[in-house]
């Protein structure tokens, strides 16, 4: 199993997406987590109109700015020596470049081909010298919490970020700013990337997996090119049983654009036998490319002995802020049979608009 790491904020003033934005104007909380787990950020509202949201964002900005501009992001882990200090931290330099002006994260959005540049600055607060390695972390948003993955895994973000200095050498008390390069590729699908620009220290020689790290995350939501749309819809579920017996439950999507999209999201189950549920499960990563139909699949863990059903299973997909949602009766089969039911008595909803 992945270990989870808590990526320490200040303010959490907005996400890269519309959808993003209004969940988190809606608390703006000030956090101070240890690195073992994911900062929780809530789903719980729909974007109904995208530029009734921006309205909104624009008017919840000016009460958060003054709580933004005097917040300084220095994100901190454990101190590599307990007697050396505070250990390494990071901080963005430059948060106020590009579109929108959020301090704590590297937020921002482009059309495929485009670049996004941001500084960093890596702090050594001990009296030792210190080698700290910095690269790009993947991560994901997933059933509302924001979770990093161990070094060395891959997402999309990580192949199109890069460093302009991998490793630094750190005298005590000094600094070192490291610019970092975004390249979104000509043919990204829409959709929002997550990730986590760290700074590692060596140990040894070596940068351990254990050693503390710290970071400040990326969100990148890339819009279609102009003249091109991006929008789907859920056509129907699916039961099934892989080989091992895990239930999965498979949405067929239909890209209804002329982008393809990145889609990502969550499935719930309800009403099955006895009353039983089953909490939210993420779907795989998936991408549709305009005017296809293709599948994205919920694997839910440690469930070859789930009882087949029926179930009521509610799935709800997210590419940047175009969300839908989808309902059905579903059965698994019974483990080695092969496929399940298809969805009965299904039923979506639109819920945001199209980018």
């Amino acid at each position: 199993m992945s270990r989870f790491e808590r990526i320490s904020t200040t303010v959490s003033v907005a996400l890269v997406s519309v959808q993003h934005w209004r969940n988190e104007l809606r608390r703006i909380p000030s956090l101070h987590d240890d690195v073992s787990g994911g900062v929780t950020v809530g789903y719980s509202a729909k974007v109904r109109s995208r530029s009734s949201v921006l309205r909104r964002f624009l008017t919840l900005l000016a009460l958060v700015a003054s709580i933004a501009a005097a917040s300084t992001t220095v994100v901190h882990a454990a101190p590599v020596s307990t007697a050396s200090g505070d250990g390494v931290g990071i901080r963005l330099l430059d948060p106020s470049g590009g579109s929108f002006p959020e301090q704590n994260y590297i937020i921002d959005h482009r059309q495929p081909g485009g670049t996004i540049q941001r500084r960093v600055q890596v702090t050594n607060s001990t009296a030792q010298n210190r080698t700290v390695d910095v690269y790009a972390g993947a991560a994901s948003l997933r059933n509302g919490e924001f979770t990093v993955q161990d070094r060395g895994t891959a997402n999309r973000l990580t192949t199109w970020a890069s460093v302009n200095r991998q490793s630094l050498p750190l005298a005590g008390g000094t600094s070192a700013d490291v610019t970092v390069t975004i390249t979104v590729p000509a043919d990204a699908p829409a959709g929002t990337q997550y990730g986590v620009v760290w700074a590692q220290p060596v140990t040894d020689g070596s940068a351990l997996a254990t050693a503390p790290r710290v970071g400040v995350r990326a969100y990148v939501t890339v819009e279609p090119p102009t003249g091109r749309t991006a929008d789907y819809t859920i056509v129907g579920l699916a039961a099934e049983r892989d080989s091992r017996g895990q239930a999965v439950v498979v949405a067929d999507v239909r890209n209804t654009g002329t982008w393809a999209v990145a889609l990502e999201g969550e499935v719930t189950l309800s009403r099955g036998p006895g009353g039983a549920t089953v909490e939210p499960v993420p779907s795989d990563d998936a991408t549709i490319a305009a005017g296809a139909t293709g599948k994205v699949r919920f694997r839910i863990p440690d469930s070859a002995d789930l009882p087949n059903g029926p179930w009521q299973a509610g799935v709800t997909l997210r590419s940047a802020a175009i969300e839908r949602e989808y309902a059905g009766e579903i059965t698994f089969p019974t483990a080695g049979t092969g496929g399940g039911s298809l969805g009965s008595l299904g039923f979506g909803s639109l819920g945001s608009g199209s980018l």
